[in-house]
């Protein structure tokens, strides 16, 4: 009777609850989608993808063994999900130091669209090729080889795969004698493309216009238009730029301008006494402030990213540019002529001022009667950005002296001094990493006792177990990824002041800036190297060769900074020169 009892008080079918089950298959599910993500991309991450994967499955298999045997529902659950937690952080932790977790978002954001995209047909585009995008938003297909149509697909893939593999940031189509020559910018340094021939530019040129909408009649007058391609699964805005000649007809596209030219003040590179110091000079909103560089090293994204720090709808801000790359939100951008006489400069700055905004930049101040006018409006109490081309900051307020020609006028208002310059980064997956020698290190102004590793471009390429080459699928073995800036800044207080009304030195301003604990482009730079972010090689490249002469490839940086790069497709030595103190 005890046992028929005890069997009524059992609930049939209650022994399995789906509830509880659930959340179990979608943990596994998911579980099971990531480490099949990670066991392809261990291999564009260079780590060990086979310990990985025999490691990943232990973890699994004896979290599922835990949870089926722990009585406890919430303790079997709890360690189930912690072990997942820990198993995924472990990867993502590994591929942090390896390559870091920045390209994760962009593999995100396609995984999302592919999955809210629908069930349209999806172009195919086959590996290496450029994706064209039409008007639609469509990829095209590769047209028949007989199709009218295919010899100007085929010549803009010949004219474009290679820079976009390349992580190419600017590509010129440019006529040449019986040929048409291809050049491109990767990280700011110039390369050399395939050459394509004349019939095949002609054709190339056409086809790129149709995408962009540009007149395909008009052979001479500068044109200009945009249009989207892809490459390797991300998609990219490209400002086309057609001219013709005698030569023929040219033409030029702009990848992701918007995107260089939009970084964040935090995002450019700054030590965090340099962007506190930037902060408060944009937080005084008054007097005069000099953004300073060579050309090409990031003059406008510098100064575009310092007017973004004021409030574009509370305050009114005006700047005054030649061909601006991009548009800024909530600020008025008044165009000059490429190529403008300093009466034309003078004029629209002075036509700015009458409007009274509170912010002003000048991208470019070349005339001193342009400096004449933004002393009389800084004199308001108004704030205004000048830029020059200089190669730091003591050169930057020479020049500023020279424009005002008169000291006490030229300082009266002037507050702050930046000069930048753009460094290559290394490639986090492939860089090669090497202990220096103390004395070396001691000869950088570095110390041996916090520098434990170097890093440097390999020089060597990487190879699978079997010896074979491999191509890195992160930097396609240009060694580099992406630019960092290193920047110097310099307060002009009354003592800087003082010096100058007193005919003082370019030492004894150096001295001043030593005072407020500033940092030379120079110290900027070996930071990065110091951080494993860039190499000795590439601020010798760049600050080597900013001095105005040609140093040979690897030569020392000079302690003051520099100027553009001369050659900058060329490699450096593999053991340059250390630079001098100070």
């Amino acid at each position: 009777m005890a046992l028929m009892h005890l069997m009524a008080t059992v609930e049939v079918g209650q022994y399995i609850n789906l509830w509880k089950i659930l959340p179990i298959l979608v943990v596994l599910l998911i579980w099971a989608r990531l480490m099949t993500w990670a066991d392809k991309d261990a291999i564009d991450a260079h780590l060990p993808r086979t310990l990985l994967n025999s490691i990943m499955i232990v973890v699994l298999i004896a979290s599922l063994l835990t949870f089926l045997m722990v009585p406890a529902y919430l303790v079997a659950i709890s360690v189930f999900l912690f072990a997942f937690i820990v198993d995924m952080g472990v990867y993502l932790g590994l591929r942090q130091q390896k390559v870091g977790l920045k390209d994760l978002n962009k593999q995100f954001k396609d995984w999302l669209h592919s999955l809210t995209s629908g069930k349209a047909k999806e172009v195919k585009v086959a590996e290496g090729a450029v994706g064209l995008i039409d008007k639609k938003g469509n990829t095209i297909a590769a047209p028949d080889t007989d199709a009218p149509e295919a010899p100007g697909y085929a010549a803009a893939q010949k004219f474009l795969a290679d820079p976009m593999r390349r992580h190419a940031e600017q590509i010129d189509l440019v006529p040449q004698e019986g040929a048409a020559a291809v050049r491109f910018l990767a990280d700011g340094v110039p390369f050399n493309g395939t050459s394509l021939t004349r019939d095949e530019a002609a054709a190339a040129i056409t086809y790129l216009k149709r995408l962009a909408s540009l007149d395909l009649t008009e052979l001479r007058k500068p044109q200009s238009g945009k249009m989207k391609l892809s490459y390797g699964g991300k998609k990219h805005e490209a400002e086309v730029k057609t001219a013709g000649s005698t030569a023929g007809e040219s033409i030029a596209l702009g990848i992701d301008v918007k995107t260089r030219h939009g970084r964040k003040l935090e995002e450019l590179g700054m030590t965090d006494d340099q962007f506190t110091a930037v902060l408060d000079v944009v937080q005084d909103a008054t007097g005069i402030v000099l953004v300073s560089a060579p050309k090409g090293q990031g003059l406008t994204s510098m100064l575009y990213a310092i007017l973004k720090k004021h409030d574009a709808f509370l305050t009114h801000i005006q700047t005054i540019e030649r061909n601006p790359p991009v548009e800024l939100e909530g600020i008025k951008q008044n165009k000059l002529p490429a190529v403008s006489t300093p009466g034309e400069e003078a004029k629209l700055v002075d036509w700015v001022c009458s409007q009274e905004p509170d912010v002003v930049g000048i991208a470019e101040m070349e005339d001193p009667k342009s400096a004449a006018v933004a002393l009389r409006y800084a004199a308001q109490g108004k704030r205004l950005y000048v830029g020059l081309r200089a190669t730091n900051t003591f050169e930057a307020l020479a020049q500023w002296r020279k424009l005002v020609g008169d000291d006490a006028e030229a300082m009266k208002d002037l507050k702050f001094i930046i000069n930048g310059r753009v460094v290559r980064k290394l490639c986090m997956a492939c860089k090669v990493g090497y202990t220096a020698d103390p004395d070396t290190l001691r000869k950088w102004n570095m110390s041996p006792d916090k520098v434990g590793k170097l890093y440097q471009a390999r020089t060597q390429p990487l190879r699978d177990p079997k010896g074979n080459p491999l191509i890195c699928e992160f930097c396609q073995d240009m060694h580099f990824v992406g630019r960092v800036g290193v920047f110097e800044t310099f307060i002009v207080d009354d003592e800087v002041r003082s010096v100058i009304a007193a005919g003082g030195s370019v030492n004894q301003l150096k001295a001043l800036f030593r005072k407020q604990r500033q940092k030379l482009l120079q110290e900027s730079a070996l930071g990065r190297v110091e951080s494993g972010d860039t190499s000795v090689q590439e601020v010798a490249r760049v600050l080597g060769a900013s001095s105005g002469s040609k140093p040979a490839a690897g030569s020392p940086p000079s302690s003051g900074g520099g100027g553009p790069s001369a050659g900058g497709a060329r490699r450096p030595s593999s053991s340059p020169k250390p630079p001098r103190k100070p």
